[in-house]
């Protein structure tokens, strides 16, 4: 499998230069990049999937899996949203599948997939069944199969110390403790980094950028001013502390010029994860023996 990973990160495609498709529309520069960014993980693992039967976990709208399915001899995609698989099956591809499952209770058999993949999902998971998770994803895979899981990376987000902003994520990762905790359950784990050109660099630090003030003193001091206010006062206070914790720039407004300057080319997975990196990519392989690097640089650091 990984002479195969070789073989694919030769050369170029037309996707290097995919910038926004005709007639979808953005709110802002910052929602765009971010989609950018997460495709650019589907677009990193297309080396992986390639005529192998695929599991996605955690798929949500399906734009990936159906961009994937179109390389994969079979592509199952699962999500524990009940209405995000509504809507994937009315806009699957006829080699995509769709279900309504839970990372933790795959509806697969033991060893039935050769590859697995899980972006952006890992933060959401309780860290307490966080093992419980790999544990499943490593289940259904054969023998000598590769996982992807990708990770936004905490040091850019967050300050030290300080809670996810993101409500709906349980713990963000630093990239020891993400690879740590993919060695518990694979047997062997490399760990890149996603980067993306100056440009982009900027947008996503200002995007998720944070004053210590902010952090450390008004979002403690506001739920002590709760305890002792109306419900009506606390819905607005909670509004307040939440734009004070995630204390951004304002999101720009985007025109279809300035989105062709930005193209998924300008992301870059680079075989080390530097403290500025946007995700982590983790490849692991379920009882592989083989060299996991697919590039000729030396091998994996964190800066």
């Amino acid at each position: 499998m990984m002479a195969k990973v070789k073989k694919a990160t030769q050369g170029k495609s037309s996707e290097d230069h995919l910038s926004v498709k005709s007639g979808k529309k953005w709110n802002s520069i910052e929602q765009y990049v971010e989609y950018l960014r997460h495709f650019m993980a589907y677009k990193y693992v297309k080396r992986f999937v390639k005529d192998n039967l695929v599991l996605e976990i955690g798929c949500g709208t399906g734009y990936g899996a159906n961009y994937l399915s179109q390389y994969a001899s079979d592509f199952i995609a699962i999500d524990i949203s009940k209405r995000c698989v509504s809507y994937c099956h009315k806009h699957k591809k006829e080699t995509s599948t769709f279900l309504q499952a839970s990372g933790l209770n795959i509806p697969l058999k033991d060893g039935s997939v050769d590859v697995a993949l899980s972006f952006q999902v890992i933060e959401h998971i309780e860290p307490r069944k966080v093992i419980d998770y790999l544990s499943e994803v490593k289940r259904v895979l054969k023998n000598e199969s590769v996982f992807v899981v990708s990770t936004p990376n905490r040091k850019l987000r967050l300050l030290p110390f300080q809670r996810p902003w993101n409500p709906e994520h349980k713990k963000e990762y630093e990239y020891n403790d993400f690879k740590k905790m993919l060695n518990t359950v694979f047997e062997e784990v490399k760990v890149y980094g996603l980067k993306g050109s100056e440009e982009i660099q900027t947008i996503e630090r200002n995007r998720v950028k944070q004053k210590p003030l902010n952090v450390y003193v008004i979002s403690q001091l506001i739920p002590l001013i709760e305890k002792t206010l109306p419900r009506m006062v606390l819905c607005q206070l909670k509004r307040i502390k939440n734009s004070f914790v995630r204390d951004g720039n304002k999101r720009s407004l985007i025109s279809e010029e300035k989105s062709k300057n930005i193209r998924i080319s300008d992301f870059k997975v680079l075989p080390y994860c530097p403290k500025d990196c946007l995700d982590f990519y983790g490849v692991c392989i379920k009882e592989g023996k083989e060299n996991l690097t697919p590039y000729s640089v030396r091998d994996e650091r964190s800066e």
